[in-house]
Parts: C-alpha cells; sequence; structure tokens
C-alpha cells in the first residue's frame, strides 16, 4: 500500500469517522443509494420517457459509456479501500470491488454534469454542484473511499463531459446522417470493442478482504450490464428516431401513466429473464441478453407503446402514424 492509503488519506477517513453519528449515516445512506444501478434505473428512463425524448437519448449513451469506463479503471489499478487496509475504518456499507476511482462520484458527476451542461441554467448547475459535492463526500464519511478515489470518480467524470461537449457538435450530426444499418452497425461495433477491453482483456480480480463469497462474476456484472444497457439503448433509439420519435411532453397523468407502464416492463424484463434463464449460461452471455433486452424495450418498445395507446404524440406534437 501506498503512502496515501496509510498515511493522510486513511487519516480523513478516520477523521470523517470520528464524528459520525446516526442521523449522519443515515444523511449520507440516502446519496449511497443515489449512486446504485437501482436509482440510474429510475431516473434515465424518467428523464427520456417524461421530460425530453431527445436529452434522454444522448444521456442514456453517453452514461453508459462512461459508466462502464468505471469497471474498467477500478480492474486496471487495483486499489483498496479503506476498510481493506486498516481494521480501525468502520465502514458502514463495505462495498465490493476495487476503491479507485469512486463509481457513485463519477456516476453523479456525468448524470447531473450532462443535465447541467445541457439545461445552461445557473439553479440547475448550483443544484448540479452541491448534489456531486455531497455525494463525494458521502463516500468518505461512510468510511467507502479515500479522498483520492473521490477525486479520481470526479475528475474522470469532467474529462467525459469535457470530451463529450467537444465531439458533440459534430459528432451527433454525423451518425444522424447515417442510415439505420450502419448506426446500428456502430452501436454493436462499440459495444464489442468495451466487452473485449473489459472484461475480457482486462480482466477484474477479486480484491483483499472482500466478503467469501463475492465471486469473479459479481466483480464483472457492472461492466457487462452497462455493455449490454448500452447495446439495447442504443439499437432502441436508432429504432425510436426512425419510427416512432415520440414526444415525451403532455398532460402529468400521461406522463406518469408512461413511466408506470415503460417501468413495468422493466420490472418484468429484469425479474422474468432472469427467472427464465436462470443459471444455464455463461454469466456475461446471459447478462448480456438480459439487459440489452431491457435496454431495447426502454429505447424503442416502450416509445413504441405509448404512442400506439394514446399517451404520446410525436414529436412536433402529430399523432402516431404506422409506416
Amino acid at each position: 500500500m501506498g503512502q496515501i492509503e496509510l498515511g493522510w488519506g486513511l487519516d480523513i477517513i478516520l477523521w470523517f469517522q470520528s464524528w459520525r453519528t446516526p442521523l449522519v449515516t443515515v444523511f449520507f445512506s440516502v446519496f449511497d443509494f443515489a449512486g446504485q444501478a437501482e436509482f440510474y434505473l429510475l431516473v434515465l428512463p424518467l428523464i427520456y420517457w417524461c421530460f425530453d425524448a431527445v436529452l434522454g437519448q444522448q444521456l442514456g449513451l453517453f452514461f453508459m459509456i462512461s459508466y462502464w469506463s468505471n469497471s474498467l479503471f477500478k480492474s486496471l489499478w487495483k486499489r483498496p479501500r479503506p476498510y481493506m487496509v486498516s481494521k480501525e475504518v468502520n465502514a458502514v456499507m463495505h462495498t465490493a470491488g476495487y476503491g479507485i476511482p469512486s463509481g457513485h462520484t463519477q456516476g453523479a458527476t456525468q448524470l447531473w454534469g450532462f443535465v447541467a451542461l445541457k439545461e445552461k441554467r445557473r439553479w440547475v448547475t448550483i443544484a448540479a454542484s452541491v448534489w456531486i459535492a455531497l455525494m463525494a463526500i458521502s463516500r468518505m464519511a461512510l468510511g467507502e473511499h479515500y479522498p483520492q478515489d473521490v477525486a479520481a470518480g470526479l475528475a474522470i467524470g469532467l474529462l467525459w463531459l469535457g470530451g463529450y461537449a467537444w465531439f458533440e457538435p459534430k459528432l451527433i450530426p454525423w451518425i444522424k446522417d447515417r442510415g439505420l444499418s450502419t448506426q446500428i452497425a456502430l452501436v454493436v461495433g462499440a459495444a464489442a470493442v468495451m466487452l473485449v477491453l473489459h472484461p475480457l482483456v482486462i480482466r477484474a480480480t477479486v480484491p483483499p478482504m472482500t466478503p467469501p463469497d463475492l465471486t469473479y462474476d459479481d466483480l464483472i456484472s457492472p461492466s457487462v450490464t452497462s455493455i449490454a444497457a448500452f447495446l439495447g439503448l442504443g439499437i432502441g433509439f436508432a429504432l425510436e428516431t426512425r419510427y416512432v420519435r415520440f414526444d415525451a411532453g403532455g398532460k402529468w397523468w400521461k406522463r406518469g401513466l408512461r413511466f408506470l407502464l415503460g417501468f413495468l416492463g422493466v420490472i418484468v424484463l429484469r425479474y422474468g429473464l432472469k427467472v427464465l434463464l436462470g443459471d444455464s449460461g455463461p454469466v456475461i452471455l446471459l447478462r448480456m441478453i438480459r439487459y440489452s433486452l431491457i435496454g431495447l424495450w426502454a429505447g424503442f418498445g416502450a416509445p413504441l407503446a405509448f404512442v400506439k395507446i394514446g399517451l404520446a404524440t410525436r414529436r412536433g406534437g402529430t399523432a402516431y402514424v404506422e409506416q
């Protein structure tokens, strides 16, 4: 271990721990949930189905690629969490996997930083900044991450945002000008490159002092889930743009029903396919199938259902017409 992990980095974690009361633990545990896959499974479809379809499409693909990189860097750097190097640390969650970069901090930076980048409103930027700062503090206060972990998560998230802002003016119009088959081929190609790079080439390893039932499959699940969701969403968005073009606006009750219907489909696919497929094959393949289908439903199936049953119109205010 390095001087940072055994020196001032550990001192900072123990300082946070010294004033962590039950109330503080409860408060920061809210942020722990807000960095979990279940939270993003709620928020990303909500934005896409109920607020802004175009923003939701760009955010969904951006988030899946950038979040996949978090698993890549963890497997590449293999740096421990505080509780892995000192018995003095009383971590609240004992999250599995390596520490740097902090996935919660990176995810919050990517999601809310992206929204602030697109909205370009002062209050949105301030709110996003406060949320990201509290998320970073929560990871140290709960004993889950060192200061360098959250700093790396913040830096990588900002680099992804900067890269998107730089390439978006040319990249998005270029992709829109491609045919449907080319767009799908680009999505499949990108997903294949991600899968080969990690977890196939850069493999995950089990960190020290992890739960005894932690397996290699558990460690690669965030990476494979991100890739599969990216694949399904990318194909779904291409089909939606070509055949549906639904409007995420409308009356509040229609938005609410859209979310309930769409999320019901996500739940059925997530848990129904898990029961149906079981453990009948390689975990990577099974997870790719499940989350690709979930992404396809979220990106295309749900919007198609919305317009067919009258819960949404097409962008531009027209009713849905079969093409």
